[in-house]
């Protein structure tokens, strides 16, 4: 009986076509789980994103890059926090846009997500507004209490673009019915919001 052997060059591309799975999966799984940066968020709503006039609710502010698609998990999810605690907070998103350009580079389906989820959006060139709430990536999200405290920053999804349970959408929904939540912060998963994410922006 005639044993099969590989031939060395069989081998080697079946060894080199193994590696590149492998290698892929590996690459894939660390960029999945990679969070963004961010910087401390300010322990009280700063000026440049405050409402004129007071609020009687909670304010949760949302960095979002509109051509980010890991960003779309991030509003599915948001969706899902503001059904499990509705009229709880008012919700603004910071849209990013490049200085000079129009508002309507902003334009596509992280936009329309938003006027559907009846989110107000805010344009927020060079990503100025965001950076002084300290979200320098795109998911970002930071929630003020109704007397402007800071209670939460951080991310809302457990990895780039999936949805599911994690624990920072769970930390807001609990914030958000009035429970004590240790859990205050979370890695963002997202792309950057700033070509600069160590700039400082004035609050």
């Amino acid at each position: 009986m005639r044993s099969f052997r590989l031939k060395p060059a069989w081998l080697l591309a079946l060894l080199l076509w193994l590696g590149l799975i492998v290698g892929g999966y590996a690459w894939l799984l660390r960029y999945s789980f990679a969070a963004g940066k961010a910087s401390a968020s300010p322990p009280t709503i700063p000026p440049s994103v405050a409402s004129p006039a007071p609020s009687a609710r909670a304010q949760l502010f949302l960095a979002l890059h509109p051509r980010c698609p890991c960003s779309r998990a991030t509003l599915s999810e948001l969706a899902k926090i503001l059904s499990r605690a509705p009229e709880a907070c008012a919700v603004t998103v910071l849209m990013y846009k490049p200085a000079g350009e129009p508002d309507n580079w902003m334009d596509g389906a992280l936009l329309d997500k938003c006027r559907q989820m009846n989110c107000p959006v805010r344009a927020d060139p060079e990503g100025r507004l965001a950076g002084s709430l300290g979200s320098l990536t795109s998911g970002g999200v930071v929630l003020y209490d109704a007397k402007g405290r800071l209670r939460y920053q951080g991310g809302i999804t457990a990895s780039r673009g999936h949805e599911g349970d994690n624990a920072g959408k769970q930390a807001v929904i609990e914030i958000l019915r009035g429970r004590r939540y240790s859990q205050n912060s979370m890695p963002v998963f997202g792309c950057p919001i700033q070509q600069d994410p160590t700039k400082q922006y004035p609050l």
